[in-house]
């Protein structure tokens, strides 16, 4: 009887620690799946800035992330091919399927295309997201009245690696095209 208690106390606690590691495994999951579903919000939320200012204009706006730091957002377009983004207009250089290209560093990225946006979080569980943009005008004439550029953001976690595995998603790459 004893050996039989010792035997299933055994077997037991190896379920259990199986268990255990399931559920750390779904812990990490959560967790950087809202950290991906972040990105995609800060992504959208420079996408929106930018779009809502007219696209004949070259303004410089301002964002404030969570640690109180003041970004400056260029919104100023370049013809595609004329600016100092690779593939794209002005800002982060493009792949050659329009998406940003996260093997430019951070430091070549043209001043106010960039910014390493602070999210939200008590503490030490502010995430850092490295968020880079590009502006394209679609028009060469800003007299014209369909003047119009597209925009493309794209953001992620900082320090996040392109390695295999489900464990996260890739940037986020959002575009859209603004008009006057």
């Amino acid at each position: 009887m004893l050996i039989e208690l010792l035997i299933s106390m055994v077997i037991l606690t190896i379920g259990l620690g199986a268990l255990m590691v399931l559920l750390m495994t779904a812990m990490y999951t959560n967790t950087r799946s809202a950290k991906d579903t972040t990105s995609t919000m800060v992504a959208e939320h420079v996408l929106e800035q930018i779009s809502a200012v007219p696209a004949d204009a070259s303004n410089v706006i301002q964002l404030t992330d969570c640690a109180n730091t003041t970004w400056s957002i260029a919104t100023t377009g370049a013809a595609l091919g004329a600016g100092s983004g690779t593939n794209g207009g002005n800002g982060s250089n493009l792949t050659s399927t329009g998406n940003v290209d996260w093997t430019q560093s951070y430091a070549s990225v043209p001043a106010n295309y960039k910014m390493q946006f602070t999210g939200c979080g008590n503490g030490s569980q502010q995430t850092v997201y490295d968020v880079r943009w590009n502006v394209i005008n679609m028009t060469t004439n800003p007299v014209a009245t369909n003047y119009s550029r597209m925009v493309v953001v794209s953001a992620r976690p900082l320090n996040t690696t392109q390695q295999g595995g489900l464990r996260f998603a890739l940037p986020a790459n959002l575009r859209t095209i603004a008009g006057m």
